[in-house]
C-alpha cells in the first residue's frame, strides 16, 4: 500500500487556448482549441507528517491573467482538516504568485525550494527589477522570513527532502523550478509541464527563463516516467479531474485524489 495520500487541490481556473499557452503553437500545424486551465495546489500527507507542494494565492488580491476563484486556500485546507500550523515541509515548486503566494500561513513549515530560484528572484529583488515579473516582493518576503528563521532549505540538485519524496532541480520555465517525485509512482511537474500535451509531445510553455532548458526538462521527465513507472501530473491541466477520481468527503468538489 503506498504510504502517502496525495490530494490535488483546485484553487483557481480560467480557460485558455492552446495557441496562447504553448510556445510556437502555429508550427506545429495543429488546430487551435479551448483548454481548461486549474490552479492547484498539493497535500501529501500520512499519519506522521503532512507536507504541501506550492501553496496557492489569493486571486481576489490581483486579476493577473483572468484567473477564476474556487475557494481560497484556507478554505480548502480547513475542508481537509489541515492546520496551516501542522504542515511540516512546504516544497516550492518555483516563486511565481499562484505558487507561493500563501506561503506565510506555513509558519512552521520547512521551505523547500531551488536555490537557482532564489538566487534569481532575490537577485531582481535586490535591483528592483521585479515590476512586469510573475514574482512580487510581498510573496517573496514569506521566503526571506523562512530563510531568517531557519526554515529555508535550498537545493541544486536531486534531494530526498523526506523519506519517499525527492526533487529534482530542472529550471526551463523558471530557473529553478522543482519536479517533485512521491515514491517513484507520481512525478509533480508543476509547472514543468502544465498540460498534457507538453508531456505528449514536449511542446514548451510560453513563459520561460530558458527555452533549451525547458525542452531538456520535459525530456527528462519523460525519461524518469519511463525508467519508474510513475505517472506524471502536469500542474495546470484540468483534464487530471477527469483521470482521477474526487476526494471523498467535504473538500469533493475541490480535491482530486491522485493515489
Amino acid at each position: 500500500m503506498s504510504g502517502l495520500e496525495v490530494v490535488q487541490v483546485r484553487y483557481g481556473e480560467r480557460v485558455t487556448r492552446k495557441s496562447a499557452v504553448l510556445h510556437d503553437y502555429a508550427s506545429y500545424g495543429q488546430p487551435d482549441g479551448d483548454l481548461q486551465m486549474d490552479y492547484n495546489f498539493w497535500v501529501l500527507r500520512d499519519g506522521s507528517r503532512t507536507m504541501l507542494l506550492d501553496t496557492g494565492y489569493d486571486i481576489a488580491e490581483r486579476d493577473w491573467l483572468g484567473e477564476q476563484p474556487v475557494i481560497p486556500t484556507a478554505r480548502a485546507l480547513a475542508l481537509l482538516g489541515i492546520d496551516p500550523l501542522d504542515v511540516s515541509t512546504v516544497i516550492a515548486s518555483h516563486f511565481h504568485y499562484d505558487h507561493i503566494g500563501h506561503l506565510g500561513l506555513f509558519r512552521n513549515a520547512e521551505v523547500v525550494a531551488g536555490a537557482a530560484e532564489y538566487d534569481y528572484w532575490f537577485g531582481k529583488w535586490r535591483r528592483a527589477e521585479l515590476d512586469g515579473e510573475f514574482a512580487t516582493a510581498g510573496h517573496l518576503e514569506a521566503v526571506r522570513l523562512a530563510e531568517q528563521e531557519g526554515r529555508l532549505k535550498l537545493v541544486s540538485g536531486q534531494t530526498e527532502v523526506s523519506p519517499g519524496v525527492t526533487v529534482h532541480p530542472v529550471g526551463g520555465h523558471s530557473p529553478g523550478e522543482l519536479l517533485t517525485v512521491v515514491e517513484e509512482r507520481l512525478i509533480m511537474a508543476a509547472d514543468a509541464a502544465h498540460f498534457y500535451e507538453q508531456i505528449e509531445n514536449e511542446w514548451p510553455f510560453f513563459a520561460f527563463t530558458d527555452l533549451d532548458e525547458m525542452r531538456r526538462a520535459l525530456t527528462f521527465i519523460n525519461r524518469l516516467a519511463a525508467e519508474t513507472g510513475a505517472t506524471v501530473i502536469p500542474g495546470h491541466d484540468g483534464r487530471v479531474r477527469d483521470r482521477f477520481p474526487a476526494l471523498a468527503g467535504p473538500a469533493a468538489e475541490v480535491a482530486t485524489a491522485l493515489g
